[in-house]
Parts: structure tokens; C-alpha cells; sequence
């Protein structure tokens, strides 16, 4: 796991929430499509919607369908982490980026995961975190270990 310094602040500081979470959100269905995962949505139940958006390239696709917003922090990390773990078991063999990220002050919470592509530009700067000055940052990366 990796933070700005920003989102280390947040994170130490995280006060408790009853913000109820729907389950479907906690344990969402995800789907392929055309070599990409994507959270399961009623509005993706027929793919000619996807065809008819324009993306830059399949991490694009990924990273404006797989994002979902939350009234505050401590609920966005607890989605972050089921996703994690749910993206793990399900996939094993295929590496994500999955990210947190909220304003300064811990508002406007987004969470949103996409694959990690080797021959896709990143589409959050791994190696400068520090460099998003207006926004806290947490980033998980799921990556498939050979052994």
C-alpha cells in the first residue's frame, strides 16, 4: 500500500462512520469484457453502451466505469479493501491498481481500480504520489508474483 503524505495524515486521523454500506458494494460482481474487468452495474447490462463511449484505451474504460464516491474516508477504505480481496480471489492471475483518493481535507471521497497494463500509459503516477498536491492518495497494487 502506498499514501501521500496527505492521506497518511487523513488515515491516522479517521473518525468512526455509520454510514451504511450496501453490501453489493462491498462484495461487488464483476464482469469481463473484451479483456477488461468491470464492476457489475445494471446499466452495464447490455455492453453496446460501452461500445458506443469513447476510451483512450482500456485503462480509461476500467478506471470511468470502476469508480464509486463515498460520504467519507473510513467507508471508502473499508470498500477499497473488500474490492482488494475480492479482486484476489477472483482473478489471481491478472495484476490491479486500485486507489482512494479524497481532497486534502478527507471530502469528496472516489474510489476506482483498473488493470495494470504494460502497454498502457499509467493512469495515476505510482512512482509521485507526493505530486498530487490537491488531493490524499492511497494506492494498492495487486501484483501477480511468479514463483
Amino acid at each position: 500500500m502506498k499514501t501521500n503524505k496527505a492521506m497518511k495524515n487523513l488515515l491516522d486521523e479517521l473518525s468512526q462512520s455509520n454510514e451504511f454500506i450496501n453490501s453489493d458494494l462491498l462484495n461487488p460482481n464483476f464482469i469481463e469484457w473484451d479483456n477488461c474487468i468491470l464492476i457489475d452495474t445494471s446499466s452495464l447490462s447490455n455492453t453496446d453502451s460501452i461500445e458506443k463511449t469513447i476510451y483512450q484505451d482500456r485503462t480509461d474504460l476500467e478506471v470511468s466505469i470502476n469508480h464509486y464516491q463515498v460520504d467519507d474516508l473510513r467507508t471508502g477504505f473499508k470498500l477499497v479493501s473488500n474490492w482488494e480481496e475480492n479482486l484476489k480471489s477472483n482473478y489471481p492471475e491478472r495484476e490491479f491498481i486500485l486507489i482512494l483518493s479524497s481532497t486534502i481535507e478527507g471530502e469528496d471521497v472516489v474510489i476506482r481500480f483498473y488493470q495494470f497494463r504494460d502497454n498502457e500509459p499509467e493512469w495515476i503516477k505510482l512512482n509521485d504520489l507526493e505530486g498530487y498536491k490537491e488531493e490524499a492518495i492511497l494506492v494498492i497494487e495487486i501484483l501477480n508474483v511468479v514463483q
